[in-house]
This record gives structure tokens, sequence and C-alpha cells, in this order.
């Protein structure tokens, strides 16, 4: 090998370990930051398809959740930034913990709302029993997010969670530069007014959702009520979930 040759062969061995180094970082920083708040399904999606990402989708039954703080801008407005980031961070990574437990997949946080599907990308035959088991699991740790909140002197929060199952379409979603995984459609809009009609620390879910999520969903019948969403042109029956098994919200219904 001439000198020429060698100088160009410790390039190309530069070249490449800096390539390696480059790709040594991404990876961390997708592990250390991505995936936390992203389910194993979603990012096993990332990785198999992060050299050539297909756009396009198909259509499919899936329980869509909708979660939302109550009086959040107020709060915003009222505490300093740092530490409101810091409050709703924390309220973030446990509600993220349980999520993931139950095989939901937290498709965006709008705001300081949770958008999550189950049963897609992976087909689950008991989105809709996870979904509403997971919606208990979610406010049942609300108290214990407020009592790490009395201690570092943050305001007390609140949830309300609504539920819809009905056909939706799912798939990578933008361009080759960038796109993400979603869902769009009516029943996604129709999850999310919903949400909208509930109260602080309540769960509220539809018929659909009712009859596939079986028979461990314990609720108020009292508070069953029909609502007319905006955007819908029918009327939407919802119940008042308080409880999953032997797992109650409100112990005193």
């Amino acid at each position: 090998m001439t000198s020429e040759e060698r100088k160009q062969f410790d390039a190309l061995e530069a070249e490449n370990r800096q390539l390696q180094a480059a790709i040594k970082d991404r990876d961390r920083f997708i592990r250390g930051v991505v995936m936390p708040y992203l389910s194993d399904e979603i990012m096993e999606e990332v990785i198999r398809q992060q050299d050539r990402i297909h756009i396009g989708g198909e259509r499919r039954e899936v329980t869509i959740m909708f979660a939302d703080l109550r009086k959040s801008t107020e709060l915003s407005e009222k505490m300093d930034a740092s530490g409101f980031i810091t409050m709703l961070n924390h309220f973030l990574g446990e509600m993220i913990e349980i999520i993931n437990s139950w095989q939901g997949n937290i498709l965006s946080f709008v705001g300081d709302a949770i958008v999550t599907v189950f049963g897609a990308p992976r087909e689950n035959t008991e989105a809709a029993r996870d979904a509403v088991a997971c919606a208990v699991a979610m406010q049942r740790r609300i108290p214990a997010v407020n009592e790490w909140n009395a201690k570092e002197g943050y305001p007390a929060l609140s949830m309300g969670i609504g539920i819809h199952t009905g056909e939706a379409i799912l798939g990578t979603i933008g361009s080759q530069t960038r796109a993400k995984y979603d869902m769009i459609g009516r029943n996604v809009n129709l999850a999310s007014r919903i949400e909208g009609f509930t109260g602080s620390g309540q769960i509220l879910i539809s018929s659909e959702t009712m009859k596939a999520a079986g028979d461990l969903v314990v609720v108020n019948t009292a508070g069953e009520k029909w609502v007319q969403p905006k955007g819908i042109h029918e009327q939407v029956l919802l119940h008042d979930v308080v409880g999953y098994g032997s797992h109650r919200i409100r112990p005193e219904v």
C-alpha cells in the first residue's frame, strides 16, 4: 500500500468511526429520551421502518382514550414555568407507566392531554377491557400524585377520561422527512368529545366500549346521561365508570 493509499484508508477509517459514534449517539437519544414515552409496540414499528418509512394506513376497530387535566391553563398562569413543567412531567410519568402496563399506545400529548389507542399497531381482542381497566388505574393513582405534589408545594390535580370504541384509520402519517404513527376519523373525534363531558375524577365511556369491555366494568347507573356531542349528528349515551372488578375510584357508589 502506497503512502497515498494509506492516507485514504486512514481517512475512511476515521469517517467510519465518526459515523459509528453518531449512530450510537442517536440510539442513546432514542432510548433515553424517546423510548420512555412510547410503548414497545410503537418503538418496534419506528425501528422497523427507520430506513424506509411507508406512508399509509389501515382501518381497524380500536379503543380510544383521551385523558385531560382539569384547570391546567389556570394553573399554568398562576405557577412559575419551571414548577409547572416539573409538576406536569411527574404527572405524565405516572400516567405513562400505567398506560404502558395495560398495552396502551400513547400517540400524542396535546398540551396536558394524553391521547392513547388500545388495539394498534398490534391487534388486541381485549382492547376495550384494557382501556377501561387502565383508566380506573390512572384515576386511582391521582391521590399518590397529589401526595407528591403536596410535599413539593404544588397544587392538587384532577383528571377526566373519555373512552370510545370504533373504527379508525391508523398508520404512518406525514412525509419522508417527518412522519408519525397516528389515527384519524369520526370515532377519534367522538372519544375526544366524550372526554369533554367528564368532571373531575370521572371516567365516561360510550355504549360501544361498555359492550366490548366485559362484565367486570362497574358503573354508576345514576350517572348515565344522553349527550349531543359537537359535530355528531345523533345523541350518545355515556356510562359513568366507577371501577373495574374490585378496584374502585369511588367506593361509595
